[in-house]
């Protein structure tokens, strides 16, 4: 008897003087934890009818029924053309509200406004990132051998672009905590209990030479636990070749980003991580499936031998890739008037007269979890096989069966290089430790 009181007392000490997590330090949660709202940019344009504008509506319509929704402007008749618009479509804009900036392009959500962090005190910051378009689009102007004008435009819209993060945290009265990194909000995925997936290969691709030449892996594995609270990177390998922004395979083409890991690897929970996968049967459907069958393969090697942050495996399933959306382009004399491009596209080995095949960043991976729903791609009306889609869905309801799953059609958003998650951005709820 004597033992088991001993033991139990000691227990309670040993429990005791266990150490407290610090409740002080910030954390990027999971995109499956409470959400206070999701923010969103309006593309700026005026035309009534624009397809991006049906999509983004569209997705609005299904968030505002259980979150609240910013839809971020650039102007007061873009404000007012949102407004009416969307009343149009009869979308409830109890939930909605419509904010203005003084920016140039605030559609991408997910790269230009912030990535929020939270601690258990209840307070909350806006990381500040750089865009990796800077260095990105000023190497596509200097391809094509833009003239000075071009290219200082280039740099002015690129630095604009930068400024988005502090200019709506800004307007939200949000605390700023400006980094160095150059990356996009796409281009990392957390498991919000302290693992990070990120592409090494798009990381370092999209820096200066004088950057890449300078930084380690350590260098942004520090930063990514200053800003992120993250301790556990995993450095994956290439992303989709779909998502290429602007490789050719042979005479195919992609758009996209470079490399965003939310087209291709994602956390579903703390120790599940999704990852593209295209079937060996497609594989030689043509050289960008091909390709991401050999970049998916390698990454596959290197989650199966990842640990998380407590040292344990993670359970990794393969999400199907949708068919391609192929558009041929021919390229004429109009796409080649300008020296640059001729010359660019000449170093390529092709010529006027010639065919390329534009394959659009199509993925089911990029979906977007909220409170009550996950938001995923459809590609049934674009000729993907709906068997393949039906598989997509049972994989997430084995995952969240508590969660409302929603099917939207963006593929005309894909085209341009981007998706549902790619054009939002949640904002956590605050979190409240009590002593």
């Amino acid at each position: 008897m004597k033992k088991i009181i001993f033991l139990f007392f000691s227990s309670i000490i040993l429990f005791s003087c266990k150490e407290k997590p610090d409740t002080s330090a910030f954390f990027f949660p999971a995109e499956w934890e409470p959400q206070e709202a999701v923010w969103m940019g309006w593309d700026g344009n005026l035309k009534k009818e624009d397809t991006l504008h049906i999509i983004t509506a569209s997705i609005i319509k299904e968030l505002q029924e259980n979150i609240d929704v910013v839809l971020w402007v650039t102007s007061d008749s873009l404000k007012q053309a949102a407004h009416d618009f969307l009343s149009e479509l009869e979308v409830p804009l109890d939930r909605v509200e419509i904010a203005q900036i003084p920016a140039d392009k605030v559609f991408w959500s997910r790269d230009s406004a912030p990535a929020f962090v939270i601690n258990r005190q209840g307070e909350r910051k806006a990381i500040d990132f750089n865009h990796t378009g800077y260095f990105r689009y000023i190497k596509r102007q200097t391809d094509i051998d833009a003239d000075s004008a071009s290219l200082a435009k280039t740099i002015k819209e690129t630095r604009l672009m930068m400024q988005i993060d502090s200019l709506v945290a800004v307007e939200k009265n949000e605390v700023i905590d400006k980094s160095w990194m150059f990356i996009e909000g796409g281009a990392f995925d957390v498991n919000g209990k302290g693992s990070l997936l990120v592409s090494e290969t798009f990381l370092f691709r999209n820096l200066s030479d004088e950057m890449r030449d300078t930084l380690t892996k350590q260098h942004f594995e520090e930063e990514f636990q200053r800003t992120l609270g993250v301790t556990n990177v995993i450095w994956l390998s290439d992303g989709l070749a779909e998502d290429g922004g602007g490789e050719f395979f042979k005479n195919y083409i992609s758009g996209g980003t470079n490399g965003h890991t939310d087209e291709f690897a994602r956390f579903v929970n703390e120790n599940t991580i999704l990852l593209a996968w295209v079937d060996e049967s497609e594989k030689d459907l043509n050289p960008i499936k091909k390709a991401t069958f050999e970049r998916m393969e390698r990454n596959y090697e290197i989650l199966k031998n990842a640990r998380d942050q407590d040292g344990e495996p993670f359970k990794i399933i393969k999400l199907p890739m949708p068919g391609h959306v192929i558009e041929d382009r021919i390229l004429d004399a109009e796409r080649l008037k300008k020296e640059g491009v001729r010359k660019y596209y000449q170093s390529n080995g092709f010529v006027e007269g010639d065919t390329l095949k534009f394959v659009a960043a199509t993925s089911y991976m990029n979906f977007l979890f909220t409170n009550d729903k996950i938001i995923i791609p459809s590609y049934t009306a674009q000729g993907s096989s709906p068997e393949k889609e039906k598989q997509v869905e049972q994989i997430f309801k084995e995952l969240h069966p508590d969660k409302k799953l929603v099917f939207i059609d963006a593929t005309y958003v894909n085209a341009n290089g981007g998706g549902i998650h790619c054009m939002t951005r949640q904002v956590p709820k605050r979190l409240f430790t009590l002593d």
